[in-house]
């Protein structure tokens, strides 16, 4: 998620100055500042009776309402207060009037206003930056410079007369103007004066004015600095809690990570406080966008739009959905609306490429990125953006040459800075070309990988080829970056992504199962076929590929069996009546309420794969990637492919669904048991003597703790002699026969329990050990098939299936299992011993020594 950091600036702009002389009027900003609005505004009106302290005593009623984003009470409070001629001809209030009919995007009012009140005070502060910013929003970028940079120079010139300014709602002004001073003239030094100086010297003043903790905050994140960004942002709502402004900017830190979770409850904290506050609005319009709700984000720009109509952030969402929906007539007239009031609409198209870039509408999103820098060349966003968008695209000399002119403007912004670090790391690597990819990796670490990797692309490139009926257009490149840092910094510009492989567009990077920051070598070939996957579909759908469809293709190309946490999560929302449905499932995977959501998810999308092929036929998954390559919406596109309507493919899939779980031994969740403490256990089991579940539940309790052990042996063959094949008891009574030297019998007891109890993990954890100890191969082989069925990154059962092949003379076998242990370690030599073994018993000596010299090179 990128947005100009401009886009969601703080609502609250300064009171004007004034002596604050009197405790009462101290104590009432106090109020105001720690979000006691109500309050506040009743020591103010209190202060309206004395002549001295009206004018601010209005103008701090007022801002209370703005504060609250009522900007309407606001300015009916100050026209019924403006009655009084004193108080409508006061710079002051004319000021105030003028930052609320900006808020409401009013300009021609505003200007007319904050004219007025320089017309009184030449060199009153908020007149002056309301003023600044119409400038700036109409386009006139010469006299909205010049204006931003009066606040610079009269911030120097005061200091240099030994006048400087003390008054924190001046200093916040100086500091915002400075930072768009900076911004427009590649001052990076400015941005680290205004941070650590400026802002630091309004909470010096008034350590209560939380406002410039905000400020910080806002631009902390604008450089994805979201560590320090958060920590203001906290320090804001220490303040006041009723802040909403440090509950949006926590959701925008939340929303670069793709936090969606934590993003949805700060903003729904903030709208709760602030309905009308404009920029929560359109980033849970952002958020619906992600869910694909075009529907709801369009509502709450909507209304975004009534409260302030000339907002370009808002207005850029709306066009965006309109070309989402191929509305070209709608799409028109915001942009006719926007260029009839900014004669420079840089910002608007900025907004309108990163939103088009978030739907992956990458050719829109450059052709808008190129126009907002052209019409604001000046500001480096746009620059920064479509650098980050080349990345995407693996263009990575244009991205080079973009972002270093970017950071050169802005060498504190933090993904442009780890993202030009990456390049600099993959100069340093080799490239190895095939037929579709460019391959790129650390020759010291990753050569080897290189080889067979370079080998299983093209392989796998030609399996979905026949697949989907497609191939991309383009060379697909392909990175393995030899520690993780470097993968997550070449995939999202920050260092902290939580997975190993990514699809960013028309680029797979992946980290290396051998790289450092990696906690073990994984099952690579599976990463690298669910990605290219991705690749596929994308490509053929023009990037229209909806979440769910992609990552079902994906997992169902993996050739791993479902895993049975999926299912039992499955089974429990199927007893639930809860299941996700078409409608749904996209929130599912990209917004989940919980990690069981996800899950289920991602379980549900393979399964929608799954039913549409087995019920209409492999072709339906084409034409239904094709329809949405046609933009058709998922009706339409169910439709297309399956000749049916969607009402019934659900009502189809839902039976299918049922049926797996039904036909699957050892899926559903048996009811938990209740939680006992020890000395409950005791209890109740001597309360219950007949209970044997109870019974061997204490017995287990006694073995963990390393006591009573002979009372749990009698208790175990208490509850054996009852019923045989008790899970617990058949698991400690093969301990207690293994510990007595009775393998044969140890065994004999976990085979009977694996009868009662097929899908007892820990069982089978205690067949696969004791079968290991007694070389019963036999017997052992199935469990370690099982295993690699559902784990693709187990190494170690693979090594031992490989090994019990080779001694059983079956070497096809061998072969497969071997080298499926390399695919997650290509290092191990145990794997490749038994790789090259197995191909010389097959007479592949071609093959062998084609790998032998690729380990010595």
């Amino acid at each position: 998620m990128k947005r100009s950091i401009a886009a969601l600036s703080i609502l609250f702009f300064a009171l004007p100055a004034f002596a604050i002389d009197a405790n009462d009027l101290k104590e009432a900003r106090q109020r105001w500042l720690r979000g006691n609005y109500e309050e506040a505004r009743a020591k103010f009106e209190a202060l309206r009776e004395d002549p001295k302290f009206r004018i601010p005593a209005v103008v701090g009623i007022a801002r209370t309402f703005q504060s609250e984003c009522e900007f309407d009470k606001a300015l009916a409070f100050i026209g019924e207060a403006s009655k009084d001629a004193k108080v409508a001809a006061h710079p002051d209030i004319l000021a105030t009037k003028a930052d609320l009919l900006y808020d409401r995007g009013r300009w021609d009012e505003a200007l007319k206003a904050a004219q007025a009140a320089l017309q009184l005070k030449r060199e009153h502060f908020l007149a002056r930056w309301v003023r600044a910013r119409i400038l700036r929003d109409k386009g006139d970028l010469a006299n909205a410079d010049q204006e931003m940079r009066w606040f610079v120079r009269t911030y120097t010139q005061r200091s240099e007369d030994d006048n400087d300014i003390k008054d924190p709602d001046e200093l916040l002004i100086v500091g915002m103007a400075g930072a768009e001073n900076a911004r427009w003239h590649n001052l990076s030094d400015q941005f680290s004066f205004i941070l650590n100086d400026v802002l630091t010297d309004a909470l010096k003043f008034d350590k209560d004015f939380w406002p410039a903790e905000a400020q910080i905050g806002w631009m902390l994140l604008e450089k994805y600095n979201k560590p320090d960004a958060l920590t203001a942002f906290e320090n804001v709502l220490k303040l006041n809690p009723k802040a909403a402004d440090a509950l949006v900017g926590k959701a925008a830190a939340a929303l670069q990570a793709f936090e969606l979770k934590d993003a949805e409850k700060s903003l729904d904290d903030a709208l709760k406080l602030q309905p009308n506050r404009t920029d929560a609005l359109r980033l849970k319009a952002d958020l619906l966008l992600v869910g694909t709700d075009t529907n709801g984000a369009y509502k709450l720009l909507e209304k975004a739009k009534s409260i302030n109509p000339r907002d370009v952030a808002t207005l850029a969402r709306m066009a965006a959905i309109h070309l989402l929906r191929k509305e070209a007539d709608a799409f028109a007239a915001i942009v006719k609306d926007v260029e009839s009031f900014d004669l420079k609409p840089g910002m608007f198209y900025h907004e309108l490429a990163s939103c088009l870039e978030d739907r992956k509408l990458y050719t829109q999103a450059e052709t808008y990125f190129r126009k907002s820098i052209e019409l604001r060349p000046l500001v480096p966003n746009a620059r920064c953006s479509l650098g980050m968008l080349y990345m995407r695209l693996g263009k990575e000399k244009d991205a080079r040459d973009l972002l270093t002119k970017a950071f050169e403007a802005d060498p504190f912004h933090i993904r442009i800075a780890n993202t030009l670090k990456v390049l600099r790391h993959l100069d340093k690597y080799e490239t190895l070309k095939t037929e579709h990819f460019d391959l790129r990796f650390d020759p010291k670490n990753d050569r080897v990988l290189a080889e067979f990797l370079a080998e299983y692309l093209e392989s796998t490139y030609a399996e979905l080829a026949k697949l989907f009926q497609y191939e991309p257009p383009d060379r697909i490149l392909i990175e393995v970056f030899n520690n993780h840092e470097m993968f997550s910094g070449r995939t999202i510009g920050l260092p902290d992504l939580h997975t190993i492989g990514a699809c960013t567009g028309k680029v797979i990077a992946m980290a290396s199962p051998n790289g450092q920051g990696v906690r073990a070598p994984f099952g690579w070939t599976r990463v690298i076929r669910h990605e290219l996957v991705h690749i596929f579909n994308l490509a053929q759908t023009d990037f229209q590929c909806p979440h769910w469809l992609t990552e079902g293709l994906a997992v169902r190309n993996e050739g791993i069996a479902r895993p049975k946490e999926w299912l039992k999560i499955l089974a429990e929302r199927i007893q639930k009546d809860d299941l996700l449905n078409l409608d749904t499932i996209m929130l599912g995977c990209v917004r989940p309420k919980n990690a069981d959501e996800w899950t289920l998810a991602y379980c549900q999308s393979l399964l929608y794969v799954q039913f549409a092929a087995k019920t209409y036929g492999e072709p339906c998954l084409g034409k239904i990637l094709n329809a949405y390559k046609r933009g058709l919406d998922t009706d339409a596109a169910i439709r297309a492919g399956c000749e049916v309507a969607k009402a019934e493919f659900e009502k189809g899939y839902t039976a299918f669904v049922n049926d797996i779980v039904k036909n699957i031994r050892g899926v559903q969740k048996k009811p938990r048991e209740k939680e006992l403490t020890y000395e409950e256990l005791q209890k109740v089991v001597k309360e219950s003597p007949d209970d044997l579940d109870l019974k061997a539940r204490l017995a287990e309790q006694y073995v963990r703790r390393r006591e009573n052990v002979d009372e749990a042996k009698k208790m175990i063959d208490e509850v054996w002699e009852k019923k045989p094949g008790h899970p617990i008891a058949a698991l400690l009574r093969s301990r207690f026969l293994t510990d007595d030297g009775d393998s044969e019998a140890a065994i004999a007891a976990l085979e009977l329990g694996l009868k009662d109890s097929p899908g007892d993990e820990r069982l089978k954890a205690a067949a696969i050990r004791l079968y290991q100890k007694t070389n019963d191969n036999a017997k052992l082989a199935p469990y370690l098939e099982e295993i690699v069925g559902y784990d693709p990154d187990d190494l170690d059962s693979r090594l031992r299936l490989a090994k019990i092949r080779t001694e059983a003379g079956k070497h096809a076998e061998a072969e497969w299992f071997a080298r499926d242990a390399l695919f997650i370690d290509v290092l191990n030599e145990e794997a490749r011993k038994l790789l090259l073994d197995a191909l010389r018993a097959q007479g592949k000596e071609a093959e062998a020594a084609k790998i032998e010299k690729r380990y010595a090179e």
